[in-house]
């Protein structure tokens, strides 16, 4: 091994935890990044120039699933060349991914100019040789990746033909336990009867999904994973899924372009009587030819409308968002007569509290009327005052930063649940699978925060508020009441209205039937006065 040029200022070692790794812990119990901390300080140790390790638990192919490496690229794309040299165990330890990722990592060491440091050799990437060395042990990490992955995936297509679960510790449905020894679902005693409850009050009952999760919760029947209530899609999914059955179904999707995709049934892995059935395979399939009926039924308009106030109303409790349900009863008066009712509600299925939906959309007008448009436009702007600061409006430009801090303060907690994942994944907690499925979305959500930063910076220092005119306000909102309440406007368009009006409106309880509403307006039509009237 020869020695650095003394144009190189400084070392980063970097080392990680790979999924050869993670088998090898638990065969021999070693800590693995111990050893690689230990094999890079012998080598840095007897160079002069200055060096740090940067540690990193976690194996993936991509770059977004290992933030610490990440960071380093980004740091590298900064230096000077030949400024800088990275030491690594073996250089597949830069990475494994895709041509894009492993091109974006070659250009950077071929751009900067890096030195990479192995136990056995120093790489100049402006020598030939070492050069074509570093693309070709690049190109062999890659196979050797693809290939581990190819073998472990037709391992688990074995042992999922033997009925084994092979989502492993995680993905476990609600009402069985997972035996690490078989690897084989157990019914769990304790819960199963509420699956047993699920389907009788769904198939003899013919209660939907609404329905029972109202009945478990009146009941006090606790949910899964310490939810306070069955929400209706999981109700569905218990109805649906054929594990119940003591069916299991497996390779039932594949990843293609980084989309997962519905496989052909020829290509799924059924066992039947895989593990123990909580129901019958006949009542099972009763409840499928019910859920089949029930798409077949035009219960859902084609040309469906939100409500005026959808997605509009917040608890004042708990501040999820109020959904509005409704019902039609009929009543048999004594001389024989059919009474119709129709009954809608605002309805807050954590708080377990309900409001008439009529009452609210009433209120929302009454206040608007009395309490924004039929004032002094002197007294508007003190009461907008306790809602928004006018004059800040005024006076400054709308600054991003607050949300440029948000949103920064997302994406790290985004990389610390990566991380979180990756740890599941090394323990054998959740599979393969699920670490692919999971570890997608963050990423897909880390690309779109990024998208969100590039345009805060972008318009930064382009955007600023108009100048907020109260009296145009006060005619714009009397203007947009008028249209709401005397025009014939669908229940979408109405519900746009009011959003471009209202932020949000929190809805605070004070009795049965009795509430106070806190309207918080749209910036834009604050800023944007112009636009109204």
């Amino acid at each position: 091994m020869y020695k650095l040029p003394v144009t190189v200022e400084r070392i980063l070692g970097y080392i990680r935890r790979s999924r050869q790794d993670v088998v090898r812990e638990r065969k021999t119990n070693q800590d693995t990044l111990a050893e690689q901390r230990e094999l890079l300080t012998s080598i840095l140790g007897g160079m002069t120039t200055p060096y740090e390790i940067r540690e990193e638990i976690g194996s993936g192919d991509n770059i977004e699933g290992r933030p610490v490496f990440k960071g380093i690229l980004d740091e590298l794309r900064l230096i000077k060349p030949r400024t800088v040299a990275i030491a690594v165990k073996e250089i597949s330890r830069l990475g494994r991914g895709d041509m894009e990722q492993m091109g974006a990592i070659y250009n950077v060491i071929r751009e900067k100019q890096i030195f990479i440091i192995t136990p056995f050799k120093i790489y100049d990437p402006l020598n030939d040789e070492d050069d074509m060395a570093i693309q070709f042990y690049m190109f062999v990490s890659r196979v050797e990746l693809q290939m581990t992955k190819r073998r472990l995936r037709e391992s688990r297509y074995t042992y999922a033909s033997q009925g084994r679960w092979m989502t492993g510790g995680g993905g476990i449905p609600f009402a069985y336990t997972f035996n690490p020894f078989t690897q084989k679902l157990e019914k769990d005693e304790k819960t199963a009867w509420v699956v047993e409850k699920i389907y009788h009050h769904y198939v003899n009952d013919r209660l939907g999904y609404n329905a029972i999760s109202t009945v478990m919760r009146n009941e006090g029947i606790p949910a899964p994973k310490g939810k306070p209530y069955f929400h209706p899609i999981v109700i569905r999914r218990i109805l649906t899924n054929p594990c119940y059955k003591g069916d299991l179904h497996f390779k039932t999707t594949q990843k293609i372009n980084k989309s997962i995709i519905k496989r052909p049934l020829e290509d799924w892995i059924i066992v039947e009587n895989a593990h123990p059935a909580i129901v019958s395979k006949e009542l099972w399939k009763e409840a499928q030819e019910i859920l089949t009926e029930n798409r077949a039924k035009p219960t859902v308009r084609l040309d469906f409308e939100p409500n005026p106030l959808a997605s509009l109303i917040k608890c004042g409790s708990c501040g999820k968002k109020m959904i509005r349900q409704s019902s039609t009863q009929y009543y048999t008066k004594k001389d024989g007569m059919v009474s119709k009712y129709f009954k809608e509600f605002l309805n807050c299925l954590e708080c377990r509290v309900y409001v008439k939906y009529q009452s609210v959309e009433q209120e929302i007008v009454r206040i608007l009327q009395q309490n924004f448009i039929a004032i002094d436009a002197v007294e508007l702007g003190k009461k907008l005052k306790t809602l928004i600061d006018v004059e800040a409006l005024r006076n400054r430009q709308i600054d991003p930063h607050e949300r440029i801090q948000k949103l920064k303060k997302e994406m790290e907690g985004l990389q610390k649940e990566m991380q979180q994942v990756i740890r599941l994944l090394t323990k054998e907690i959740i599979s393969e699978e699920q670490f692919d499925l999971t570890k997608k979305d963050i990423e897909q959500s880390l690309k779109e925060k990024e998208k969100q930063l590039d345009l805060l910076w972008g318009q930064a220092e382009k955007e600023h508020t108009g100048e907020i005119n109260l009296e145009k306000l006060q005619s714009g909102l009397k203007s947009l009441l008028y249209v709401y309440l005397h025009s014939e406007l669908s229940k979408g368009e109405k519900n746009e209205l009011l959003r471009g009006i209202f932020d949000y409106i929190m809805l605070d309880f004070v009795a049965k039937g009795k509430f106070n509403l806190t309207m918080v307006f749209n910036p834009k039509i604050l800023l944007n006065t112009s636009a109204i009237g």
